[in-house]
């Protein structure tokens, strides 16, 4: 399989709702999607909704002026997209290729 690049432009940032609809769009996750890590989570390794499948790396580039706390709330969901690929990969053996990038 090809490994997909998912690059967020966040120069634009100022909020998580801003990483969020980014996330959502590059995805392609349906409007109705829901807004907290779980629901990216859950769509992203158990459900077939959104219209880019596994295998890709999400990249977020042009980090560098981006609020700490938001930059904090990116590094947590990069963390829990690797934590949850370990779970899965460990509990029914399926390695599902996803990992989040943080970049300037």
């Amino acid at each position: 399989m090809i490994m997909h690049t998912l690059e967020l432009d966040a120069s634009s940032w100022r909020t998580a709702q801003d990483f969020r609809s980014a996330l959502k769009a590059a995805i392609g996750a349906p409007d109705w999607h829901g807004e907290i890590a779980a629901a990216f989570l859950d769509s992203i390794f158990g459900g077939s909704m959104n219209a880019i499948k596994p295998p890709y790396v999400i990249k977020v580039v042009n980090t560098a002026h981006i609020a700490p706390e938001l930059k904090e709330l990116i590094r947590d969901f990069s963390s829990a997209i690797e934590e949850t690929r370990a779970r899965r990969l460990a509990r029914i053996g399926e390695d599902v290729a996803v990992s989040l990038e943080i970049g300037n």
